[in-house]
């Protein structure tokens, strides 16, 4: 979590950066019961699959080293991927008393008042906010709790088949149980109250939507030290899970990450945090409270060359860069109020507190894409992102801090939407048995990001995998003298068939 209470409450940091004796490993498909069996000789056991990607967790012999069993494993017949369970926690900055200003500046600031009189939000749009979990019976709070409308409370049954009994308001992924009440102190009941506290009800304070539906996810215990990448990665595939079973998941709110939280590259939680991208799902991570450039030391989970991640920092109530903001010209997209921040608390169901941190200015944006989608809610999540970064205001100081150069105007989004647009020239290419080269053009629009990649073993992409902006796709065909063969190329959302034959 990337947050400080003023109150100066939350102080803690772990040393260790992994599970001892777990290992996450990625088999690869077909390949699981030989894979199983040369890992089972080298003394790992498997415990848990997470998901559908392939990964699994692997338990060590006591003792074993998990640099050396990594080194060992990757030579398993079967075997893609190994790494550590990383380690996730709660991560804090310094109480700085100069940032202990009014509360609710930060809605001015995105010009949400005036965004108000397009629309206050809807009740149809879905926030899941991946953090401490939720009070979702505090006053302010519990109209806009989403409730599981497949589930029957308390009766111990999966109602809806989701393989999750009786998760009626989300899931706790840290105690894997169905109550993703916030008891780790109120970082996550903090968060939900900025994107989505009740408005007009007389009550406390209000969100950027007046209307929204959050759904908690917890992966945090009252510890805030010893999240794993195991839970991190159930709980997306959880978010996306239910975003293709219906329910209207548009964006994710991310407010952890850095070292000692990710300490490493995790490419089981990239793995996860991209199919949430590809199911539609927006992804708003912060930045990190450590004052570094992440292009230079990157900062997990923000820096991933991702699409569907928006990296957001924090600024003050001048617009200035909060003094414990990380930044980067390329990893992170633009700022949000985070210094003194009024939100909803977990003490009770009438409490409030201010807090700091880029965990705050991250729901902001959060916020501002919900409303952007109650909105219009045809834009997909790389229209949303790159409206937001195409509408920011220019501020003298972010100019070459992050990628926008500006904080966040959720009215002047609303106003100035860009649709990005993947559609290639042409969606089917046909090319000789010979192969050869193949190039086409795209022009989605600015900051619209995406991947580039290959489906087929005999296609192969020329360039980067994650684009922006226009570009030249380029891709190789090998040659074919017998068979007619039929691949795809993935184009942002657009699917390009490449068809070989001799005619």
């Amino acid at each position: 979590m990337l947050m400080t209470l003023v109150t100066g409450a939350f102080a803690q940091k772990i040393a260790d950066k992994w599970v001892p004796d777990e290992v996450l490993v990625k088999i690869s498909r077909g390949s699981e019961t030989r894979a199983a069996e040369g890992l089972m000789v080298e003394g790992a056991a498997s415990v848990e699959r997470l998901g559908d990607l392939g990964w699994q967790r692997f338990r060590l012999q006591p003792g074993t080293s998990v640099e050396g069993a990594m080194a060992k494993f990757k030579g398993v017949d079967g075997v893609i991927e190994v790494q550590p369970n990383f380690y996730y926690h709660l991560l804090l900055t310094p109480n700085d008393p100069q940032f202990a200003t009014s509360g609710m500046y930060g809605l001015t600031k995105i010009n949400a008042p005036a965004a108000w009189d397009l629309t206050t939000g809807s009740s149809a749009v879905v926030v899941a906010d991946i953090d401490t979990g939720m009070l979702y019976t505090h006053q302010d709070l519990a109209a806009n709790a989403w409730v599981n409308p497949g589930e029957i409370a308390g009766n111990g049954v999966d109602d809806d088949g989701n393989g999750f009994a009786d998760d009626v308001r989300g899931w706790d992924f840290f105690f894997n149980d169905n109550n993703p009440i916030d008891d780790a102190g109120g970082h996550g009941t903090h968060t939900a109250g900025t994107i989505g506290a009740s408005g007009n009800n007389m009550l406390n304070v209000v969100g950027v939507n007046w209307n929204v539906k959050i759904m908690p996810i917890k992966i945090y215990s009252p510890n805030g030290t010893d999240s794993t990448s195991a839970m991190l990665v159930n709980a997306y595939n959880y978010v996306r899970m239910m975003k293709q079973r219906g329910v209207n998941i548009r964006v994710t709110n991310n407010s952890y990450g850095g070292c000692g939280e990710a300490c490493g590259y995790d490419q089981a939680t990239k793995d996860a945090l991209d199919a949430m991208g590809n199911a539609g799902i927006l992804n708003v991570f912060a930045a990190g409270n450590d004052n570094i450039n992440n292009d230079v030391n990157p900062s997990y989970p923000v820096s991933y060359t991702s699409p569907s991640v928006l990296g957001v920092a924090a600024s003050n109530s001048t617009d200035a860069k909060a003094s414990f903001s990380s930044y980067g010209p390329n990893s992170v997209d633009v700022a949000a109020p985070g210094v003194g921040i009024l939100s909803t608390w977990a003490s009770s169901t009438t409490a409030t507190a201010t807090l700091q941190g880029t965990s705050m200015a991250t729901p902001h944006v959060t916020g501002a894409a919900a409303l952007l989608s109650a909105f219009n809610p045809n834009l997909s999540p790389a229209s949303l992102k790159a409206t937001l970064m195409n509408t920011v205001d220019p501020i003298a100081a972010w100019s070459g801090l992050i990628k926008t150069g500006g904080r966040i105007n959720v009215l002047a989004a609303m106003q100035n939407q860009t649709v990005c647009n993947f559609a290639p020239p042409q969606s089917t290419i046909n090319i000789k048995t010979k192969g050869g080269y193949v190039s086409f053009n795209i022009t989605p629009g600015t900051n619209c990001d995406y991947f580039v990649k290959s489906n087929s073993k005999w296609i192969k992409v020329d360039g980067a995998e994650t684009r922006t902006g226009s570009s030249t796709v380029t891709f190789r065909v090998t040659m074919n003298p017998t068979v007619t063969r039929t691949g795809t190329i993935t184009v942002g959302d657009q699917t390009v068939v490449v068809r070989q034959s001799r005619s």
